[in-house]
């Protein structure tokens, strides 16, 4: 999976064979079709029609999907549901109350929270480097007072930072799927492309 932030130039990298293959490094990814189609929950009832594209490596016939931010691999919510979902646990809402207010199924929320709350440190700390790397200057992040507020403030800066220093158009929440590699709820693997 690699996770992109611009779909049309990602479309025009893979059509270039610009884009490395995640798997081996030494191919490049060219067009292989879409993978299947699927419907997102967004914020307000909103639906989001996702048919992402589907990559081939030309040197070790690995295929790879291409995600964009806003989607979180294997979740019916963009990564907007769910980090809004995180920041009103984190202002003190429960997980019924949040369920209500975006239409998700309460033991779902229940499930983004316990999720979360079990990587939140691991969310900091991928943030965090993300920061030093794009903006080795920035002043040291404070604390909040919880995992959970660290690792959402943290996430904030480095979304802030990608976006000053790659100069990219993209939401925060395509930035923090971006940042995350879409791991904010999927299971942690070593390996990041994009």
């Amino acid at each position: 999976m690699v996770i992109v932030t611009d779909e049309a130039s990602a479309e025009q990298s893979l059509a270039a064979g610009s884009i490395p293959c995640p798997s081996c490094s030494a191919g490049s990814l060219r067009p292989w079709g879409h993978a299947r189609s699927r419907v997102l929950r967004g914020l307000r009832g909103v639906r989001l029609l996702l048919r992402p594209r589907r990559a081939r490596c030309r040197a070790c016939g690995a295929t790879h999907v291409l995600l964009p931010g806003e989607a979180s691999p294997r979740r019916a919510d963009t990564v907007q549901v769910l980090l809004t979902a995180l920041l009103a646990h984190h202002g003190g809402s429960g997980a019924g109350s949040i369920a209500t207010d975006l239409g998700v199924p309460v033991d779902t929320v229940r499930s983004w929270l316990r999720t979360v709350t079990g990587r939140a440190e691991w969310l900091r700390q991928e943030a965090t480097r993300w920061v030093c790397l794009l903006d080795p200057e920035h002043p040291p992040i404070r604390p909040t007072g919880s995992r959970l507020g660290d690792a959402l403030s943290a996430l904030g800066y480095a979304a802030a930072a990608t976006r000053r220093r790659l100069n990219v158009a993209a939401t925060p929440w395509q930035l923090i799927g971006w940042v995350t590699a879409g791991r904010l709820l999927a299971p942690l693997t070593p390996t990041r492309s994009g």
